[in-house]
């Protein structure tokens, strides 16, 4: 099963993003962290074959920003590798290799 999205946006005290209108009309906008409240919104049964679609939609979206950004981002990966195992290498930034030009040496 494929859980749908409706497009239907929050109503209109409970849509947060749209302070940030101008931003996403900037040529080159970053992207921005923001906390969504879902909730369920229809379901359809297909009484051929018993298949059950549901659907939800935002009720609520609020954008974040500076170390509340941060945060819901180190929740976000967080939640991310509980839900699918999938982990990030543990590479430090020392201990990135750097390429080096060496001069001279046998030409062979």
């Amino acid at each position: 099963m494929v859980l749908k999205y409706t497009s239907k946006r929050p109503d209109e005290e409970l849509d947060g993003l749209q302070a940030l209108e101008d931003h996403f009309k900037s040529a080159q906008h970053e992207d921005v962290v923001a906390v969504v409240v879902i909730s369920g919104h229809t379901l359809v049964e297909d009484l051929n074959d018993g298949q059950r679609t549901a659907t939800v939609r935002m009720k609520q979206v609020e954008p974040l920003t500076g170390a509340e950004a941060q945060t819901a981002r180190q929740l976000l990966s967080s939640a991310y590798v509980k839900r699918t195992g999938n982990e990030p290498l543990p590479i430090e930034d020392d201990e990135q290799p750097t390429l080096s030009i060496v001069e001279g040496g046998d030409s062979e």
